[in-house]
């Protein structure tokens, strides 16, 4: 979650940006504590759907909308009318400043290292294949301490135990830091 000032464009090809763990960029935000109406001062001449929170919209500062693979975007609550192809090129003003940063733009397997990196009350993570997605799991001191031994239950991982990476979340200056405990990719 970061702040941010200027103004903001609509992203052009977000639809296949992976989402996080299965859920909604509506539903992202909402479980990150921003459920507002949609942040875009700009008025809308249907005064329909304005300001409802309609979606989570991808933003970009860049003026033509576009994002380079595995770049950084912006996440934040847009009405249906300025989440609109109809919109791209015109920089919104936002009420509110409050947004996601993404990174890996149309990277899948940072959805999992995203999601790895969310706030949680355990302090360790494992990111792991199954089948040909990396999926991630909080885990608790027990089940960290086992699996930094090579040793991960069938109900931690049952998809492949040879290939996984052991995060874990360390406190530092205000900021979570995270160290890479073990990790087994074969």
């Amino acid at each position: 979650m970061v702040n941010f000032t200027g103004p903001l464009y609509n992203v052009d090809g977000s639809s296949p940006d992976p989402h996080l763990d299965g859920e909604s960029w509506k539903g992202l935000l909402i479980a990150n504590g921003i459920n507002t109406p949609c942040y875009v001062g700009n008025d809308t001449p249907d005064g329909k759907t304005h300001p409802k929170f309609s979606v989570g919209g991808h933003m970009t500062p860049n003026p033509d909308g576009k994002v380079a693979t595995g770049a950084n975007s912006y996440l934040m609550p847009l009405c249906s009318w300025h989440n609109s192809k109809a919109r791209d090129g015109v920089p919104f003003a936002l009420k509110r400043t409050l947004t996601l940063k993404l990174s890996g733009f149309l990277q899948s397997e940072i959805a999992a290292t995203f999601m790895a990196r969310m706030p949680s009350e355990k302090r360790h993570s494992i990111i792991y294949i199954a089948g040909d997605d990396l999926m991630c799991a909080d885990l608790s001191q027990p089940e960290a301490d086992a699996a930094a031994k090579g040793h991960l239950s069938d109900d931690v991982l049952s998809c492949n135990p040879k290939a996984f990476i052991l995060l874990e979340r360390v406190e530092r200056d205000d900021q979570s830091r995270y160290i890479v405990k073990t990790s087994s990719i074969h």
